[in-house]
């Protein structure tokens, strides 16, 4: 049975995804609820969550009560929280996350066996009607019983009853506490999934190829579903450990993607502060900071500031010791690196959070080019950093086995003689490191130019003329 309806009669509902209408929920006793964060500190780790602390009012009131606070992450760790007085002691009996969201789906498996309502238009009139039909199932799909048949999928708009139970906008926290007449506010702490960050770093090679400018940018993500305003943000570079407990439910906003100030603003930008507490560093931004749901931002977190920086080409080789080598080898490229020392980048030193270097070289025009980018990992102050950008076109390393000979029956304990030629097209000196990796126990016999013993690789700096190339020779013996 159905009965024709007003638009204007479908008191504010809400079109949702699936598409589903929601009216109102009703007005209903709550517990008297505490302001909103009269002051917060967001601390976020590079693991993928953060530390909440807030500061809430709370009316002089003594003896037993509950409280009700709203705007808690709806990823809180619930067994994190922690509420402390403020001017006071307080004891804290029971504490209840609700996270009983209001969702498309979650409504539906409020009304799963029960009737709702399906609006249907008519073509022509665009008269609105509701049908009443049935939840039968919401799995892989909605399937309801519609005036004497079953149907799948959606007929129509979805309205539903004004009566929505426990389900709730967002999370809130309830505790029951009791109090004295002098504590005037609260502090809540909760550690929360959702909250991450990264550092992204530019290095613009000077036209020389000796310095690099380096700026480094740390990009902030909230997830939690939360607009966490902070009066404070606070980074903490570092690992710390965390033992895991029950999987919490997971509840994430609108993605919405907002970025900081141009990165050109760098240079003018205040820098955050550097404070080293036990075995991590922790990055204070200078002044109060906006982090909306789903938002992405970037801010400074160093330079740009000119840095010495050295050049090397890499190549890496894995001679075949326990046998003949086949066939013609192909040479191959080696690897572009550029070096240098975290010394002093400002005042006090500054350990560089692992994260992507960015480089750019600048041509004869002026305009700068990509030149790679590579992960570096955290470097202390005074550690040396190594960006791999690519491999160079114009070098080129070709390895020969000469001779093998196996020194007992078994072929365990073996030598081979190897020759490696270097040959650089640019018209500038390329300054090359080979190194080659080899197993067991090893011991290079003869070599035509001196080596190092690194591990399990022998190494060679050599440099190749413009035009022109160079040969090394080498005879290794193996003991397995």
């Amino acid at each position: 049975m159905s009965r024709p309806i007003h638009r204007s009669a479908i008191l504010a509902a809400a079109v949702l995804a699936l598409p589903v209408l929601v009216l109102p929920i009703r007005g209903e006793a709550q517990a008297p609820a505490p302001g909103q964060a009269a002051e917060r500190v967001v601390t976020v780790f590079t693991g993928g969550f953060g530390q909440i602390w807030e500061r809430r009012a709370l009316t002089p009131q003594a003896g037993t009560r509950d409280i009700m606070l709203d705007g808690i992450s709806q990823r809180t760790l619930a067994e994190s929280l922690r509420l402390a007085g403020d001017g006071g002691g307080i004891a804290v009996q029971s504490l209840s996350l609700a996270r009983n969201l209001l969702t498309p789906r979650s409504l539906l498996e409020r009304f799963l066996g029960k009737e709702v309502g399906v609006v249907k238009v008519h073509p022509t009139t665009g008269e609105e009607r509701i049908e009443k039909a049935t939840v039968l199932s919401i799995q892989n799909g909605v399937v309801l019983r519609l005036g004497g048949r079953i149907e799948t999928g959606m007929p129509g708009r979805l309205v539903f009853p004004d009566d929505v139970g426990d389900l709730a906008a967002k999370p809130s926290l309830t505790a029951r506490i009791s109090a004295g007449a002098d504590v005037k506010g609260l502090t809540l702490t909760y550690i929360t999934e959702g909250l991450s960050w990264s550092t992204d770093y530019t290095a613009v090679v000077a036209p020389d190829g000796g310095r690099i400018s380096l700026s480094g940018w740390a990009s902030v993500q909230n997830d939690t579903g939360v607009a966490l305003d902070a009066a404070r943000l606070r980074l903490v570079a570092g690992e710390v450990n965390r033992a895991m407990g029950a999987p919490q439910p997971m509840a994430k906003g609108a993605p919405r993607v907002m970025m900081a100030e141009a990165r050109g603003a760098a240079a003018d930008a205040a820098l955050p502060v550097r404070e080293a507490q036990g075995a991590v560093h922790v990055y204070t931004l200078p002044g109060a900071q906006t982090l909306a749901a789903g938002e992405r931002k970037q801010v400074a977190l160093l330079g740009p500031v000119e840095v010495p920086v050295s050049e090397t080409l890499l190549s890496l080789g894995n001679p075949q010791l326990f046998g003949p080598a086949p066939g013609d080898p192909a040479p191959d490229h080696p690897q572009v690196r550029l070096g240098f020392d975290n010394k002093a980048l400002v005042a006090g030193g500054l350990p560089l959070p692992g994260g992507i270097v960015r480089a750019y070289r600048t041509g004869a025009d002026g305009q700068t080019l990509f030149a790679g980018s590579d992960r570096i990992v955290d470097t202390p102050d005074g550690g040396r950093v190594i960006v791999t950008l690519g491999r160079a076109f114009d070098v080129t390393v070709k390895r020969e086995q000469t001779a093998f000979k196996r020194l007992d029956a078994q072929g365990r304990n073996v030598e081979g003689t190897f020759k490696i030629t270097v040959t650089n097209g640019r018209a500038k000196p390329a300054r090359v490191r080979l190194a080659e990796i080899l197993p067991g126990d090893w011991t290079i016999v003869e070599s035509s130019l001196a080596h190092e013993r690194s591990g399990d690789r022998a190494r060679w700096l050599v440099e190749v003329p413009g035009k022109g190339d160079l040969t090394l020779t080498y005879k290794v013996r193996v003991l397995r």
